[in-house]
């Protein structure tokens, strides 16, 4: 199907949607962007996405005059109104909003007053394809020799994830997850969840973006879910060595809402099939979009 896209301010065709070849997103990976699911024509969860994206603005120094600009379009309706010209009213549907520094022929030190790139861009989402994981449940590898740079920053630096995604597929899994000095961190495009006792444990955040994991957006919501039901969650250092030893696992994001993880590394987690805290976290989670 041909996609209209939004580019800043205009709503374009997707043959007729392009940025400079100077643009410091793709020079650079110069920018950030935030993944998120619409429903019936409406974004689910705006407003922590869009909170995320002003705090990865904050670190990067993007100028805040452009991303007032991106944030006044999208309070807007913009969002609303590419979806209605993807037609994309009805079921889940994907979107992708984009901001880079812009255009700019300097080296890498960026230079003085460029105007943000915003980009918005919408698709139809494999919901079959979702709930065929979630229900039989996925598999995941583990990768130890490379890392998000900036993993508490939603950055356009991406290519360990693409390149970990990558991988996870040639080995016939879902998802690739990162370890570091032993430990699990994240998924290549996820969360990761560990239940063991009808506890829920999860990889910290750090305070510095440079290390930790992403602050998730289901991963928030989940943590504060989980309490107001009365199911124990905290944030625990796991060490990649005693996955086999949890009861079930799950991974997060805001397109897949939760999906089982029975297998990482080769070794079969609980007995292998989803569990039931991870269908009550599915369920609670579903109750909120």
């Amino acid at each position: 199907m041909r996609l209209w896209v939004y580019l800043d301010g205009k709503v374009l065709p997707e043959e007729k949607a392009a940025v400079s070849v100077f643009d410091r997103g793709l020079s650079y990976g110069d920018g950030l962007y935030e993944t998120l699911k619409a429903r019936n024509g409406r974004p689910l969860f705006l407003k922590e996405h869009m909170k995320r994206l002003r705090a990865g603005a904050r670190f990067l120094g993007l100028r805040s005059r452009g991303l007032r600009s991106f944030e006044k379009e999208i309070a807007g309706g913009a969002i609303e109104t590419l979806l209605e010209k993807n037609g994309l009213v009805k079921g889940d549907s994907y979107v992708r909003l984009m901001v880079t520094r812009g255009p700019d022929k300097a080296s890498h030190l960026p230079s003085r007053g460029l105007t943000p790139t915003r980009v918005i861009i919408v698709k139809p989402l494999d919901t079959a394809k979702i709930e065929r994981a979630a229900k039989k449940g996925i598999s995941a590898i583990f990768i130890d020799d490379m890392a998000p740079p900036l993993p508490g920053v939603k950055s356009l630096n991406y290519l360990p994830s693409v390149l970990a995604k990558m991988r996870a597929e040639r080995l016939g899994a879902f998802e690739a997850i990162f370890v570091r000095d032993g430990a699990i961190t994240e998924g290549s495009s996820s969360n990761v969840f560990l239940v063991k006792g009808g506890r829920l444990v999860t990889p910290p955040l750090s305070t510095r973006p440079s290390t930790g994991v992403l602050a998730g957006v289901i991963r928030e919501k989940l943590i504060k879910l989980a309490r107001r039901e009365s199911i124990p969650v905290r944030e625990a250092v796991i060490r990649a060595r005693d996955i086999a030893s949890f009861d079930e696992a799950f991974i997060t994001n805001s397109v897949i809402d939760a999906v089982p993880l029975v297998k990482a590394a080769g070794k079969i987690i609980g007995n292998g099939r989803p569990g039931p805290v991870t269908e009550r976290v599915r369920a609670l989670l579903k109750g909120l979009e």
